[in-house]
């Protein structure tokens, strides 16, 4: 397959107030999203991310929600633009926003798992006394020892490894201020970060034990699309290991670089960040450079522009598949009527479309399909190669909305 496409989903500390807001008024189903999620929790997260209080907003019960809507009212609109990816990532809680837009979630329950994740990771450790701080370093061996020395007897441990040169640490205050102290000594840049929590460290792990509960009594179903795990950096397996994965997630570290050099090891040749903000842009810079990442905050028109420049025209890709697909009848006569009569229709479509500069019309469209299948009949071609290169079409079209409705019962010996 060419052109696969990644969607990034963000995590906590991309929320901000105004989040969400433009989208809702250039794009219906934005809006819907939203009220959706107003409904589903019982209050406006509309009104608290347009224009509500940023304390309030940061708050982890409430910026979870609101950055899960955000990101869930985007993939909605890249869908109705038939913006599909083959694969898709989260950062911490943006895992849940990708496996809702797979299909594991229902919204309405992803929105309440969101708000509930929030509220027992909140819980966990009392205010002040964890904390969280960005390291600026290359050396992890180096930063692990660190941690494991100046812990006395505290949880200090590496919770996010986010690219080659930033990691974040977490744990107890005073065990975090004394690698803080300790890194600056040597010359490493260090930054205390602003949250309410120690994140994905086994601080948390009244958070996990609780969250495995709530997560029992929710409807979980097969990922439409691949996810890619924080713990592992690896796709789910499928929704029988999904309560397993997001409860270790709260207490274990954030693979994100092994998750982005998994990305380029699966060919994914370009990102989509899905919600508010570049965070997980800027991250992708240092970890796999030649992945260009669009933030759809912000570089909207270019990703719809370069989602367009990688698609093949329908006819014409047609008329290549029909070329590479091999013959497997002799009969001259059958070859003639079900493999020449209708190639010289899918050239001539092409070529029409090329004189008046445009793409094919849904007619056309829906006539290229037919023609393709034809000569694949004609030439023998098995049923499941006819399936295989039928899906290829769609794909390399960027049609997987053509996929999603395509009738198999036109497929045949």
């Amino acid at each position: 397959m060419v052109y696969k496409k990644a969607f990034l989903f963000p995590g906590q500390g991309s929320q901000y107030i105004g989040m969400g807001k433009a989208l809702c008024e250039k794009y219906d189903i934005a809006k819907r999203t939203f009220e959706e999620a107003d409904e589903a929790l019982g209050f406006s997260l509309s009104e608290l991310c347009f224009k509500g209080d940023l304390t309030e907003l940061t708050l982890t019960k409430n910026a979870q929600p609101a950055i899960l809507t955000t990101s869930v009212a985007t993939f909605r609109v890249l869908q109705e633009k038939g913006i599909r990816p083959e694969l898709m990532a989260g950062h911490s809680l943006g895992e849940i926003s990708a496996l809702t837009c797979a299909g594991v979630f229902t919204f309405a329950d992803a929105v309440r798992l969101a708000q509930k994740r929030g509220e027992l990771m909140q819980q966990a450790v009392p205010t002040g006394q964890g904390a969280m701080a960005a390291v600026m370093t290359r050396d992890i061996q180096r930063l692990e020892e660190l941690c494991a020395s100046v812990a006395e007897g505290e949880v200090l441990v590496i919770s996010n490894y986010n690219t080659r040169t930033q990691q974040v640490i977490s744990g107890h205050a005073p065990a975090v201020e004394r690698a803080v102290e300790l890194l600056s000594r040597e010359e490493i840049k260090t930054k205390l970060l602003n949250v309410s929590a120690p994140f994905h460290c086994p601080l948390m792990e009244p958070a996990a034990k609780a969250f495995g509960e709530v997560l029992r009594d929710y409807d979980i179903r097969e990922p439409q699309i691949p996810v890619i795990a924080n713990i592992n950096a690896l796709p789910y397996g499928g929704a029988d290991t999904v309560i397993d994965s997001l409860v270790r997630q709260i207490v274990s570290p954030v693979r994100w670089a092994d998750s982005m050099t998994y990305l380029k090891k699966a060919m994914i040749k370009y990102c989509v960040e899905v919600g508010s903000g570049r965070v997980l842009k800027n991250m992708m810079k240092t970890n796999i450079s030649d992945i260009p990442v669009y933030a759809f905050e912000g570089e909207e028109e270019e990703l719809y522009k370069h989602f367009e420049s990688c698609k093949f025209p329908i006819v014409s890709r047609a008329m290549g598949i029909a070329v590479a697909t091999r013959n497997r009848n002799w009969d001259p006569e059958v070859y003639e009527s079900g493999v020449v009569a209708p190639y010289k229709e899918l050239a001539a479509m092409q070529a029409r479309t090329e004189q008046e500069d445009r793409q094919a019309t849904e007619e056309e469209t829906g006539r290229a399909i037919e023609l393709l299948l034809t000569i694949l009949r004609s030439k023998g071609t098995p049923v499941e190669e006819q399936r295989f290169r039928m899906k290829q079409l769609f794909e390399d079209c960027g049609r997987t909305d053509l996929l999603q409705n395509f009738d198999d019962t036109m497929i045949g010996a």
